[in-house]
């Protein structure tokens, strides 16, 4: 069996993946696509829906990257908030950003809707909640800037915050609406079987080999295309292409055994909410379905590391902590705990555009965020369909960064990602 099968992933003890037969042979598409997470469902699905002959290939399973282990937190503020992209990029700017980050938001919502997918949908407001008072004074910024912009938003500040957080561990926070929870690997795989149905060929345990300007090769055949979209995120590197504007930051995620209600409302006294911290290496949880609470964090040591960290126990004894100071009276016990990796960019903005050698290769990578990686796709689709470019310049490798890679080459990458991120969040 695959070894991603057997990991000690939540998600996955809600149903068994179901693999389409690798590719043998020869074939032909309009289009095929590398990669079957978030970013190229929503590709395939965009062009198949358009008329056109699409072929993807997975070298696993659908979902079984970063968005099948992911939280599931379906919000615009995926790793970036509004008020650092105010900041650095202008209010115009800012703003058109985020509309498209939010048009991911809404189009996995109506999927869900329409398709009426089972991936435990729960509509939640986002809490971006301080835990001191340095904290406090971005969580400020961050709903002045929502306020700017004439975006939804609520304050509570240190004399309220616990009218919607249980715990006596905050001094404030900022809240908005229209964002939702969802177990993200049942949610690729309904879109899988959605896609066959409509007449996209799948190929699953379908590894590429080498990326052609017509196509690519693979380790059962060849697929001739007139375009080529790879979805590989923080695997684009591994093929040889954009090995210093993509790498990746690792979280570790865990659920809890099932609490009872009473446990549940005293976390969330009001409303269910998904909740994050303004620490660097933030915290974040939110309710699920059964009564579990997922958890999730890291540190500075694993967060950049190079390689897929094992260490869950280390992380399970730090999230419980984490949670029991902050909810004492709260019976919490991680049942499930598991690393997750997420390619990013040095200023956490997704990186995307064509091969400079091969016209016809589109790479999309660096989606921090299941919203982040739907936009993506359906943006890389109409590129083909119809030129689409408003976003090229913004999402470009050739744009300029605070570490340029000569000094990321003496730095060293983890450590000018570090840098980079702590920027681009409080500096910016």
């Amino acid at each position: 069996m695959n070894k991603k099968i057997e990991e000690n992933v939540f998600w996955y003890s809600a149903k068994a993946p179901t693999l389409s037969a690798p590719l043998s042979g020869e074939v032909t598409a309009d289009v095929v696509i590398v990669g079957g997470g978030m970013a190229g469902l929503s590709t395939a699905q965009r062009l198949r829906e358009a008329g056109k002959d699409v072929v993807l290939v997975e070298k696993d399973f659908c979902g079984a990257g970063a968005s099948g282990k992911t939280s599931g937190f379906i919000t615009p503020n995926s790793e970036v908030e509004l008020s650092s992209l105010l900041a650095t990029h202008g209010p115009e700017k800012a703003k058109k950003i985020w509309g498209f980050v939010t048009s991911g938001v809404d189009d996995i919502r109506a999927n869900i809707e329409k398709y009426k997918i089972d991936c435990d949908y729960q509509v939640q407001d986002s809490l971006f909640i301080a835990n001191d008072k340095a904290g406090m004074k971005y969580v400020e910024e961050e709903n002045e800037t929502r306020e700017t912009l004439q975006y939804q938003t609520r304050l509570y500040t240190d004399k309220d915050v616990q009218t919607t957080i249980g715990s006596s561990g905050y001094v404030g926070a900022v809240r908005f609406p229209n964002t939702f929870g969802m177990n993200s690997y049942l949610y690729c795989q309904a879109l899988r079987e959605i896609l066959i149905n409509i007449g996209v060929r799948i190929y699953e345990d379908t590894p590429v080999t080498n990326i052609r300007d017509d196509g690519v090769t693979t380790t059962g055949g060849n697929v001739s295309a007139k375009k080529v979209v790879v979805c590989g995120d923080r695997f684009i590197p591994d093929m040889g292409v954009l090995k210093k504007e993509i790498y990746h930051v690792q979280t570790f995620l865990g659920i809890s055994k099932p609490l009872s209600d009473e446990d549940i409302k005293k976390i969330f006294p009001t409303d269910k909410m998904m909740v994050w911290d303004t620490d660097l290496v933030y915290n974040y949880y939110r309710a699920t379905g059964g009564n579990r609470v997922l958890l999730g964090g890291g540190d500075l040591i694993y967060t950049y590391a190079p390689n897929v960290s094992n260490n869950t126990p280390r992380f399970k004894k730090r999230l419980e902590k984490y949670f029991k100071k902050k909810f004492p009276t709260i019976p919490i016990e991680l049942e499930y705990i598991w690393p997750g990796m997420l390619g990013v960019s040095k200023d956490l903005l997704p990186i995307m555009g064509a091969d400079e050698k091969l016209p016809n290769v589109w790479y999309v990578g660096a989606a921090t965020g299941l919203p982040w990686a739907a936009a993506l796709g359906k943006y890389a689709a109409d590129r083909i369909l119809n030129g689409r470019n408003e976003y090229d310049a913004d999402f470009s490798w050739k744009r300029k960064f605070v570490i340029g890679n000569k000094i990321q080459t003496l730095l060293t990458t983890p450590l000018t990602y570090a840098l980079s991120h702590g920027i681009t969040e409080y500096l910016g």
